[in-house]
């Protein structure tokens, strides 16, 4: 099982740790990125920073890290800059980004160290539905990607740019987020132990559909995909039409729920014959 929770700090030991973060600038941002590398020198771990920042702006965001020079010069931190944002990049442009995740994992795990510490770090606009959209599914995709992997990572963003529908859609797809901003305990994130599951947990009410319905929109589909509920506590009508469009539009492919909430069931029985694409949810317990 994953952690999920809301943090104060943005500190982790964990494996398969994947944290949204909002800053208000780059002092602010400095004053969360070090404490988060300086943890993984401890522990000896492998780090990696990457941005649509220049080379310079990455150095420069880590120069209160202590013997940052001398990580640098011994490969234990790598800087990496992108040319675009993940959530702007496009399929493919992710495809290779995530590959280079995935060859600096395995780089650090032949060189001995046990893990890969990861902060990504964007100050690009992300403005209206279409934009979080985009943003939210690539981060699921990363997700996906974090859950499998000896990894800990750390997505920043400049929350002056993120419109606060964008940053709540951000925060409910990744298992930590920070308590200040968003303290909701719901969210949807990677299951590790099986391809194409996804686990949903919290309540899902009208405080929270529209963030919902964000996150189902860019959820990946590779086939046939599977939801773990055991971990949802309360989900409304709304929600329960939202997982039906989302059957509907994956067809035929299926989408099968895990462990549903009896009231859920009861609503998908209930609505069948007047909304017809409750007949694509199928439950499995």
């Amino acid at each position: 099982m994953r952690r999920t929770s809301t943090l104060s700090v943005p500190v982790s030991r964990g494996w398969h740790d994947h944290t949204c973060w909002f800053h208000t600038g780059p002092r602010n941002w400095r004053d969360v990125l070090v404490p988060f590398f300086e943890e993984g020198v401890v522990h000896r771990e492998s780090l990696f920073y990457v941005s649509d920042k220049t080379p310079e702006e990455l150095a420069e965001d880590l120069k209160e890290l202590p013997g940052r020079d001398e990580l640098l010069r011994t490969g234990q931190l790598t800087l990496m800059s992108v040319g675009l944002a993940r959530g702007m990049a496009g399929d493919q442009r992710l495809a290779e980004q995530m590959d280079v995740i995935r060859r600096e994992t395995d780089h650090a795990l032949a060189a001995g160290y046990p893990r890969l510490r990861i902060a990504a770090e964007s100050a690009h606009p992300i403005q209206g539905r279409a934009d979080a959209v985009q943003f939210v599914r690539s981060e699921l995709l990363v997700d996906e990607m974090v859950s499998r992997m000896p990894v800990v990572l750390l997505c920043g963003y400049d929350g002056r740019y993120v419109d606060r529908r964008a940053a709540a859609a951000l925060s409910f797809v990744h298992p930590l987020r920070q308590r200040s901003t968003f303290g909701s305990g719901s969210g949807l994130y990677a299951d590790p132990n099986q391809p194409d599951t996804w686990r949903l947990h919290g309540e899902l009410d009208l405080a929270s559909r529209e963030v919902f319905e964000i996150a189902l929109d860019a959820l990946p589909v590779h086939g046939d995909l599977h939801l773990k509920l055991d971990g949802l506590d309360f989900i409304d009508v709304g929600g329960a039409h939202a997982l039906a469009a989302l059957a509907e539009r994956i067809f035929p492919r299926r989408l099968i729920l895990h462990d549903p909430p009896t009231g859920l069931m009861r609503i998908v029985e209930l609505s069948r014959d007047e909304f017809p694409s409750m007949r694509r949810v199928v439950a499995s317990s």
